[in-house]
């Protein structure tokens, strides 16, 4: 799937009610091996900010996708844990950089959200969706980086 499938497929999973998370997390499901049950299940409890209004369900499910494309194993030493955490890092700053906060229940006060180009092409006006194909948007830029594509 290319950058527009997955932004679609996010967008298809929310607009059929998953969460954030879920949404993100079962666009990338076939990378990762894993099937969209074992998505929703990972993912469930990250919606609503992790269910009481604290990191976007956008942010952590790209951090879980993240995890799951580069790994950081335990037989990797610290070098492993300073990797993902620079990636995770690296996200959320890409994130912020486009909607400033990163809190669920901060950014659902906004009324400012400026949809990504991808966004907009979609037709994404609803305030969770925008967050959603954005960030999608964002995660395969900086996927593509970190596979130096």
């Amino acid at each position: 799937m290319n950058k527009i499938d997955k932004c679609k497929a996010a967008r298809d999973y929310h607009t059929h009610g998953c969460n954030c998370a879920q949404s993100i997390l079962a666009a990338f499901h076939q990378e990762m091996g894993l099937t969209e049950d074992q998505c929703m299940a990972l993912a469930g409890g990250m919606g609503g900010g992790m269910r009481c209004g604290s990191i976007c369900g956008a942010i952590s499910g790209g951090i879980l996708v993240l995890g799951m494309l580069f790994p950081a194993r335990p037989d990797e030493g610290p070098d492993a844990k300073r990797r993902i955490t620079r990636q995770t890092q690296e996200y959320i700053r890409r994130f912020r950089a486009c909607f400033t906060d990163r809190d669920c229940a901060d950014l659902l006060k906004r009324k400012d959200l400026v949809p990504s180009p991808q966004a907009q092409a979609l037709g994404v006006a609803d305030h969770c969706g925008i967050l959603i194909v954005s960030a999608v948007e964002i995660l395969c830029d900086y996927i593509a980086e970190l596979k130096g594509e």
